[in-house]
């Protein structure tokens, strides 16, 4: 779904359409839950944060001045897992796990790098999420996350390489 596509259902949306609220959700279930998952690292915490995200989205949709509401969202899903983070203590944090795979050799594999993403500082661990499962380039990711694009590039280039390490070690 492109944003000229989104746009569009936001449109639909303020104006009641639950169809289009269906289409939104349906396109960004998926990457929404595993930014805020990775921010939380908590599974249930992040089931909970990613419905209420969409609750305020289906609630009050961006006005259509928004220029880029793909990011828009995932800014709001950013600062809701944050803001969940903070009123939960730590000791609380369970981690969290993808969703199960039919082959073994794929669970091992896709536990794995969930493992070696949950050992990469906060800051990485959403940047990482923000270009591959939202998609998003990394000037949007500045503008998220409030950090200069060539910071933001930095970052991401060394939680790649601490993935390869971690992924690496014996």
């Amino acid at each position: 779904m492109n944003k000229t596509d989104l746009s569009e259902y936001f449109e639909l949306l303020r104006k009641g359409d639950k169809q289009a609220f269906a289409e939104i959700f349906s396109e960004l279930k998926v990457p929404v839950y595993t930014i805020i998952c990775r921010i939380v690292q908590s599974q249930h915490l992040a089931e909970d944060v990613t419905q209420d995200v969409f609750v305020k989205l289906f609630v009050s949709p961006p006005e259509p001045s928004v220029k880029n509401p793909r990011a828009w969202i995932f800014r709001m899903a950013r600062n809701s897992a944050i803001d969940a983070l903070r009123k939960k203590q730590s000791s609380d944090i369970d981690g969290c796990s993808p969703a199960a795979d039919d082959e073994i050799s794929g669970m091992i594999a896709r536990w794995d790098m969930e493992s070696a993403i949950g050992r990469l500082p906060q800051d990485e661990r959403e940047i990482l999420s923000l270009h591959i499962n939202a998609e998003l380039g990394f000037g949007e990711i500045a503008d998220i996350v409030g950090l200069s694009l060539p910071a933001v590039y930095r970052r991401y280039r060394k939680a790649l390489r601490s993935l390869r390490e971690f992924l690496t070690e014996v």
